[in-house]
Order: structure tokens, then sequence, then C-alpha cells
């Protein structure tokens, strides 16, 4: 077959990729009903009070990160004030498009990676499909989307520097994991990956690749810090996700060892610093990775967190969803069958979720608005409920957790990797 037939196939696997994703997510924004999660109202209180010239991080306590999604929600105010479009559908629009590049770049990576179209493709049309980014993306209206979109192109570089030795592409990594980091600040636990071959650089490109990492997020800190000393420091630098809801936390809340709660939420961030400089400590001892290295490590470092971190948010889930399909492929045929299984365990956890947790949205009260109804949503948004509904999803992050442990130790080869796909 040609260059020319394969490009054109290529390109027919995208329009059928992207093609499904938009007509799933036009589908529930037109026939389901127009309920959201708490962060949309909050992110329209943020585009109200930037019209009204006041500062989000001053005034208000929801934004907790760097300043890019403030500006995000800037624009789309000034989008919606000067069109029909209200902020809410140019809030789902953009998190669309945010997917869109996501399937486009987990589509080019496998492509490049693998040798199976049929396969590539079938996987990503399941992720295209999958019910946990709809919801996030049309529901819940989270930003994490994009976080997922710099760590996946962090991979691609960091997999490219290490198969050609190109100071080029570990730059390009550099710079899409400070873009990650600017983002939304959690991508800074992937730091550590980028010591493993960096003895083959020249110092002065290390010292750019570090301003490229770093300059980002201290540019954009400074200046809202500049601006709003107090809410910056309160709402930014000593922000935290909140504890016992699910994980660790929350098996306590079940429990009922409340002071262990706060307990294991303060030691955490000591935890996360360990695991990086343990992190950094491996690395170091790697000339080279191979792509599987790569994507294990990312996945482990970004599991760990969301598995056993003092929070937890749905929209977590973003940061690594792209990658999955990778490592999918990469897998042995057991892995592959536990992560279907485990996929399914975490589409019905979502679909509880979105269905009756007043703080997603609860579906269900658009089409039984009663008493019952109210006080059954009452009962499961509670957080002892919500930790043990969400007990089977930590369960098999656990193992999945497990899994990656022992792969990124005993790594395939690139022959064992064909081999599996097949």
């Amino acid at each position: 077959m040609t260059a020319e037939n394969n490009k054109h196939k290529n390109t027919r696997h995208l329009i059928l990729i992207t093609g499904l994703l938009l007509l799933c997510r036009v589908l529930f924004i037109l026939l389901m009903p127009a309920t959201y999660s708490k962060d949309l109202y909050a992110w329209l209180d943020v585009i109200d009070l930037l019209r009204k010239g006041g500062n989000p991080y001053q005034e208000l306590r929801v934004l907790n990160w760097p300043p890019v999604w403030m500006q995000t929600l800037f624009v789309i105010g000034k989008v919606a004030g000067a069109t029909s479009i209200s902020a809410t559908r140019l809030i789902q629009f953009t998190l669309i498009a945010g997917e869109v590049l996501v399937a486009t770049s987990v589509y080019n990576l496998c492509r490049k990676l693998f040798a199976d179209k049929k396969i590539t493709t079938a996987i990503l049309i399941a992720l295209a499909i999958n019910p946990i980014g709809i919801f996030l993306s049309c529901q819940h209206c989270n930003f994490d989307v994009f976080v997922g979109l710099w760590v996946l192109w962090f991979v691609s570089a960091l997999i490219d520097f290490h198969k050609t030795d190109l100071a080029e592409r570990w730059l390009a990594a550099c710079f899409f994991l400070g873009m990650g980091i600017l983002t939304k600040t959690i991508p800074f636990v992937l730091a550590p990956l980028l010591i493993s071959g960096i003895r083959k650089i020249q110092p002065k490109t290390i010292l750019f690749g570090m301003a490229l990492l770093i300059a980002p997020v201290v540019i954009g800190m400074s200046v809202i810090y500049t601006l709003a000393q107090q809410g910056v420091t309160e709402h930014v630098l000593s922000y935290r996700s909140m504890a016992g809801w699910y994980g660790v936390s929350g098996v306590f809340n079940i429990l009922a060892v409340y002071d262990a709660i706060y307990a294991y939420s303060s030691f955490s961030p000591y935890i996360i610093l360990a695991l990086m400089t343990f992190a950094s400590i491996r690395m170091s001892m790697f000339k080279q990775l191979t792509q599987q290295q790569v994507v294990i490590a990312v996945l482990t470092m970004l599991t760990f967190l969301t598995t056993f971190g003092p929070g937890y948010s749905p929209p977590y889930i973003l940061w690594y969803l792209p990658l999955l399909p990778v490592y999918y492929l990469m897998a042995q045929r057991r892995t592959k069958l536990f992560m279907i299984v485990g996929f399914v365990v975490l589409v019905l956890t979502y679909i509880t979720e979105y269905t009756f947790f007043d703080s997603h949205g609860a579906i269900i009260k658009t089409y039984q608005p009663d008493a019952e109804t109210a006080s059954l949503c009452d009962y499961l948004g509670q957080s002892k409920t919500q930790s043990i509904i969400r007990l089977p999803m930590f369960i098999s992050y656990i193992i999945f957790f497990a899994i990656l442990l022992r792969d990124i130790n005993n790594p395939l080869t690139n022959k064992q990797q064909i081999a599996e796909t097949k």
C-alpha cells in the first residue's frame, strides 16, 4: 500500500473518530436536560465578575490554579457578549474542541507507535463515545481536558527524544510540560521524567529547557499574585483538594476515623515530594527510556495522585485518560482484560454520580422533581455515601497502579509489544 493511500485512510479514520465524538456530545447537549455541575456555575460567576472589572482571585474562591482558565473565561465572556451564544454553550464548545485535539493527538501517537490500524481505530472510537468524556465536557464543564492534552504532547515529545536523541524534542517536552503546569499545576509531578537521558544534552540547552519548563508558570503566577496577594496565597498556593470523598481519606470517612482524614491530607504533600524524589533518582539511572517506560511512568505518577492523593474530583481522570489507549496497545492480554473490566467499573461509577449527585448536576431530578428523589440525591451526595459508591473504582485503581509498577520494572521489548498488539 502506498504512502498516499495510507494518508487517505488515516484521514478517513480521523474524520470518523472526530465525527463520532462531536455527534455524541451534540446529541447529549440537545437531548439531555440542561443541568450542570457546581463548577459550571462557578465559571459563570467568574465571567460575570470579569465583566464588572473585578478580580476573581481576590473576590471569589473558585480559581485555584494559574491564570490560563481565567483568561479563557474572559475571552468566552467577551464572545458571549458580542454574540447570541450563551457562555455555557461556549464553555461546552471550548471543552469539546479540546477533546477533538486530544482524540487527534492520541490517534497520531498510536499510528506512530503501532501498525495495527483496526485495533487503534476501534479503541479510539470507544474513547470518542465513552460516557465519561461526555459527562465531563457537557455537564461537569471543567477544563482538565487541556491538562491531558499538554501531558499527551509531553509524552509524545519525550518518546521522540529517547528514540532520536534530538535535543529539540527534549526542549519540546519541557515546553509542553511547562504549559501543562501553567494550565493546572499538577503536571509538575512529571518533571523527574526529564532527567533520563539529560547527560546527552549540552548544559546551555538544559538551561533553556528549564526556562521553558518554569518560566510560563512563574510569569503567570507573578502577575496574579501582584494583583491579589491574599487571594492567591489562600486559594492557589495553599489550595488542597477536598478530602474524605474518595480513596484513602474516603475510607477513613467510611470508618469514621475523622482525625486520620486531616492527618492524611496534611501529610500527603510530603508523600508526593518523596515520590518525586524517588522518581528523580530512578530516572537518573536510565540513559534511555523505551516508549513503554515513558507511558507507564507518566500513568504511574498521575494515577498515584488520583488514587492515593488527599482529594478527588471526577475530572481528574482527564489528566491520563488519553494515554490509556496507548498503554492498552502495549499491555499484555491479561492486563487488557482487566483494563476493560476496570473501565466498565469507572463508566458505571460516573453514570451514577452524574445521575444522582447534586454537585454534578443530578440528571434524575429533572425527570423526577419530587421530594423522594430530592431526598435520595441528598443522601447519595453525602461524603460518606460517595466514598462507598466509589469503593469499587478505588479498588480498580489500586490494582491498576500495582500493574503499572510491575510493568515499569519489567518492560516489554519492542518485539514483545508488537506481538501483544496483534
